[in-house]
């Protein structure tokens, strides 16, 4: 594919995509276009190359229908071919730099000791982040990046998506026994085919060009 081509496919599937409120509940998303849209959460930059996400992928449908007692009944999350609750690592970001360190040797097939000079810049910053009182934003932060990427990636193979923000995180994470595993949920994204949706033929708002895009 041209250039000109991407392009124009990159600005198709945004102005195309919308937070679709009715999906078709037959329609299934193939494991391969799954596959994709998850790999690409995985690939996501992230601050510092942490990685403070977990995404949790929810087939069962028991649970689904519970998920949606606690967002507030929103018939995305029981409807929609798919269901990915984004969460956050909470455990001890002594550990988080660790296990950076150990990925990190571990892909570059080099030992711990050369990495001495990331070890002090990790810790540099987080201890910076605990002193100015930012490190708790700054890790919920990371979790919208692979959110944005999967929103994406979705509409380019035209799969409809809605991210959603509108439930009580706290039976969210009781239902998926979450802090056990040292996890928060922070949003959550459906994923799927339109259904019979009279939003679908909305012109999409947005601010202009001019007005959001500054050039100094």
């Amino acid at each position: 594919m041209k250039k000109d081509e991407i392009r124009k496919k990159i600005l198709e599937s945004l102005n195309w995509r919308y937070a679709t409120k009715i999906f078709d509940s037959e329609r299934k998303i193939s494991e391969d276009d799954m596959n994709v849209i998850l790999e690409s959460a995985r690939l996501s930059p992230s601050s510092i190359g942490m990685e403070m996400w977990k995404f949790i992928v929810v087939n069962n449908k028991d649970t689904r229908v519970k998920l949606r007692e606690a967002g507030y009944n929103q018939s995305q999350i029981t409807d929609a071919s798919h269901l990915i609750v984004i969460t956050y690592r909470t455990d001890s970001v002594d550990n988080l730099t660790k296990e950076r360190i150990e990925r990190t040797a571990k892909v570059l097939k080099d030992g711990q000791g050369n990495l001495e000079g990331l070890k002090s810049m990790l810790e540099n910053s987080i201890t910076q982040k605990l002193a100015d009182g930012t490190l708790d934003t700054w890790i919920k932060s990371q979790a919208y990046i692979p959110l944005g990427i999967m929103l994406e990636t979705a509409a380019m193979l035209d799969i409809d998506t809605c991210p959603m923000e509108g439930f009580n995180s706290e039976k969210v994470d009781d239902i998926l026994n979450l802090k056990e595993k040292n996890l928060k949920s922070i949003t959550m994204l459906t994923l799927g085919y339109r259904g019979a949706d009279k939003t679908i033929d909305y012109p999409k708002v947005r601010r202009d060009f001019d007005d959001v895009i500054e050039f100094i």
